[in-house]
């Protein structure tokens, strides 16, 4: 079972131990190394080579390119200047026209490579559809930082030579100890409810990451140093023995656990790399992420503006096989505190394709496969219980949304039960979000739990190629405040409760309502029609366990939780 499935995708994984870079080289003193993302080879997309192969690293001279026209260095018509750009790496703007298109005219006027300036002020490099001409490209393609590449223009403009280095960057430096995502040993989750992390064990992070020598000479002296801290205050800081590390040697180092009495709020985890000798490429020294606690449990982190999960990325299977279902596992031994009320998920069509009127469904799986981890031979995705299911139309007008699914009534959970949380999509034309600046792999490894699960019609996979991890945001509230929702409108209280099945609910308004309950499994029990200021509910001879009212009037909408006892 233990299996992965090809896909499509906007920005594809970094090959295992790949540190593809985008450094200035020369002059010496604006040698850096540039924040990026690069056009990755796929079928059907890009046809660059895979700048994570050593084999097709290069470096280059770095020039302006521009077309002549109005538009000019977006070059979105036939290259200018190509006497200037052949030979040489190009320079020039993202907007108007595919990437792929201005990529195809810097080739044809004979660029070796292509470096394309983000045109948002502050915003990261962003992954790169390949559009229509993507398969006649066969060059590198890279993009940067719009301030960065205020910095290249302005130093090409004073006549300064600029020489770069595209691509994997292993072994070219002499000295060169880093740290890289897939080595790094994250946290169970990185947005976590504060009601599952309200008491000392209850959500412990045990710091840890490989420690790799990229460079071409052997290091002493490496050390692993890891803090978290809050707003400005640092709650850990542990550093590790010193190791020595062979050309092309890695060391998986960890440090003491760190635990509070309760979480609440954003913390900051750093981890930095130091190693006795001048480290001559500081770009991947440090790793450092967020870990939030409130109302939403994810494996991707949190923005910090909206307090929903970033994506990076959307992706869906290569080849549809029928409905596309994309998940992440959850497993918490106090699951009962909470219930879920909804997803955050990012949906998005290829333009000038629109998401109105698409469906997304969203599902809660109890996952009843019995199997100790991923290296269980019993391990299997077959045993689901489904819980929730609801179909959500999409409103959008746009390619692209961050939309939140609210659930009808909200999913209460069970201690030490196995979930899967997920979006499924019919149309094989939607992209769902994932996130590629964390990875799970060194987790996997260590704990040897799923993350992210998917299914590709009847066909399940513990993940993508390259294992992104889904970017659902599971939103959770306290299950001992399900009762009483929206203040001024309808509210509803129920005695005695724990009961014996027999439930009187009272309302604050005498209005005709409809009750709707469901069981802990999610399956309808009971509908009822009443009026007035209050109804009793007869769930005698069903099992013990927790139900879901949902009431619904004229006033608005309410939901009692229900222990039959």
């Amino acid at each position: 079972m233990r299996t992965t499935i090809a896909f499509l995708l906007l920005a594809p994984f970094m090959a295992a131990r790949a540190q593809v870079a985008c450094d200035i080289l020369a002059p010496d003193y604006l040698h850096a190394s540039l924040d990026h993302t690069w056009a990755k080879p796929a079928n059907g997309s890009w046809n660059t080579p895979d700048m994570a192969q050593v084999a097709n690293r290069l470096t280059g001279d770095l020039v302006l390119a521009y077309d002549g026209s109005s538009a000019d260095s977006l070059c979105c018509s036939s290259i200018a200047n190509p006497g200037a750009v052949n030979g040489r790496i190009a320079l020039l703007y993202r907007g108007s026209c595919e990437y792929a298109l201005k990529a195809k005219h810097a080739q044809d006027a004979g660029a070796i490579a292509v470096i394309i300036i983000n045109n948002v002020a502050g915003a990261a490099p962003v992954p790169m559809g390949a559009g229509s001409q993507g398969q006649l490209v066969n060059i590198p393609v890279f993009q940067i930082r719009a301030q960065d590449g205020a910095l290249l223009r302005e130093a090409l403009d004073s006549g300064v030579a600029l020489t770069m280095l595209l691509g994997n960057k292993n072994g070219y430096y002499a000295s060169d100890i880093g740290l890289q995502k897939q080595g790094v040993l994250l946290p169970g989750s990185l947005a976590h409810p504060r009601q599952l992390a309200a008491n000392s064990g209850e959500y412990v992070v045990q710091p840890g990451a490989w420690v790799y020598n990229f460079g071409s000479e052997a290091r002493s002296g490496v050390e692993l140093r890891a803090t978290i801290s809050q707003q400005s205050t640092t709650l850990y800081d542990e550093s590790s023995a010193t190791v020595d590390l062979a050309v092309g040697d890695s060391a998986f180092i960890t440090l003491p656990e760190f635990d509070q009495a309760a979480y609440d709020g954003r913390y900051i985890l750093s981890y930095t790399v130091d190693v006795t000798d001048a480290d001559e490429h500081l770009a991947d020294n440090t790793f450092t992420l967020p870990l939030d606690f409130g109302g939403t449990y994810a494996l991707a982190p949190l923005s910090h503006d909206t307090n929903i999960p970033q994506t990076t990325v959307g992706i869906k299977p290569a080849t549809s096989n029928g409905e596309y279902e994309s998940c992440v596992h959850f497993r918490d031994a106090n699951a009962s505190r909470v219930a879920v009320t909804g997803f955050d998920r990012y949906v998005s069509i290829n333009a000038p394709a629109i998401l109105q009127n698409e469906v997304i469904i969203s599902r809660v799986y109890q996952w009843l496969d019995v199997f100790t981890g991923l290296s269980d031979p019993a391990f299997d995705i077959s045993n689901l219980v489904q819980v929730h299911s609801q179909e959500h139309i999409l409103d959008a007008t746009t390619s692209s949304v961050e939309t939140y699914l609210q659930f009808g009534a909200p999913v209460v959970l069970e201690d030490n039960m196995r979930y899967l949380f997920c979006t499924a999509v019919l149309n094989p034309a939607i992209f769902l979000g994932y996130n590629e600046d964390v990875h799970y792999r060194t987790n996997e490894a260590v704990y040897d739990q799923p993350t992210s699960p998917n299914r590709n019609g009847s066909s399940w996979f513990v993940g993508f190629t390259g294992r992104p991890v889904a970017s659902i945001g599971a939103r959770m509230i306290d299950a001992s405040t399900i009762g009483i929702e929206e203040p001024g409108a309808l509210r509803v209280g129920a005695s005695p409760n724990p009961g014996n099945g027999r439930f009187q609910l009272v309302f604050s308004h005498a209005l005709p309502v409809l009750v709707s309950v469901t069981d802990p499994t999610g399956r309808a029990v009971l509908s009822q029609r009443g009026s007035g200021d209050r109804l009793v509910l007869d769930l005698t001879g069903q099992s013990p366990g927790v139900y879901v009212a949902a009431i619904e009037s004229a006033n608005g909408r309410a939901v009692a939780r229900l222990v039959v006892e």
